[in-house]
This record gives structure tokens, C-alpha cells and sequence, in this order.
């Protein structure tokens, strides 16, 4: 992606991050395969950060009849642009790859906040900056988000 470019995609707001998590099943156990970082030098507007995560998709949900949910890995790219603010870390004690707890995005002061180090716990998006929080180590802030869904390549 050239800098300055746009990535084809849906956009999030507020409203919609409910109904996106759920259908991506929170990316419980999801699996990172590719993180790019975009930082043009005229301001904050052009810079992106795109997240590929390999996730299951709700294709079905389970329920009456004793029908089992359905689901089926796809590769959600997550963009984040006009970034005002992130920190992605990886050390063994705070590993990358594998999303155990998930990944959380929420809104909060007028922000996207993408955390991929959520935790088990209650989670906030203000809790980004909260120095005492033991997790949000690995986090993106930003103006918009979009989204799009990808049959792969996959990892």
C-alpha cells in the first residue's frame, strides 16, 4: 500500500463494534499473520496500521434443535487510520501471534482503540493509557477503522 493510498473496506463506528465482534466471535484464539505500519511524513492523517488476523467467523449460529453453531476461518484485515498512538510489542513474556484473550476494539474521546492484549478482565478502551494496567501492551489508537474479510492465504 503506497502511502496516502485507502484500503477497500467496511467502516466501523461506535455503533457497529458490537455486532463485529460478535461475528468474528471476539478472535478468541485468532492468529496474527501480518502487521503493517504506513507513517508518511505529512501528519497523522495518512498513517494506517493494518492487522491480518486469521479468525473464526459465526457462518451459523447454533441453538434451536440442537443445531451446532457453524463457523469458518477467515482472515479479517483490520485497518486503523489516522493513527494518533500505538504500541506493538513482542517479548516471550507478551507474545503476539496467537490472540488467547481475543482482540478488543472500542471507541472512546473521539477514537478507535484497537487492543490485541485485551485480558481476561473487564475491559475499557480508556484503560489504553492507564500506566497501572497490566495488559494493553500491544494496542493501536486512531481516528477511523474499516474492516474487510478474506478467504486467505492463510498461515
Amino acid at each position: 500500500m503506497e502511502a496516502g493510498e485507502e484500503m477497500a473496506g467496511v467502516e466501523l463506528s461506535e455503533e457497529s463494534l458490537p455486532d463485529f465482534h460478535e461475528r468474528f466471535l471476539g478472535f478468541e484464539d485468532g492468529v496474527v499473520s501480518r502487521i503493517s505500519i504506513v507513517l508518511p511524513r505529512d501528519g497523522n492523517a495518512g498513517r494506517t496500521v493494518e492487522v491480518e488476523v486469521q479468525a473464526m467467523e459465526e457462518t451459523s449460529p447454533g441453538g434451536e434443535g440442537g443445531r451446532a453453531q457453524q463457523v469458518e476461518w477467515r482472515l479479517v484485515r483490520i485497518a486503523m487510520h489516522g493513527i494518533d498512538a500505538y504500541r506493538l510489542t513482542e517479548t516471550h513474556r507478551y507474545p503476539l501471534q496467537v490472540l488467547s484473550d481475543g482482540l478488543k476494539i472500542g471507541f472512546a474521546g473521539g477514537f478507535f482503540v484497537l487492543d490485541l492484549d485485551p485480558g481476561p478482565d473487564e475491559w475499557s478502551a480508556r484503560a489504553i493509557h492507564d500506566t497501572a494496567n497490566s495488559y494493553s501492551k500491544q494496542y493501536v489508537v486512531s481516528q477511523r477503522c474499516s474492516f474487510e474479510v478474506l478467504d486467505g492465504p492463510f498461515i
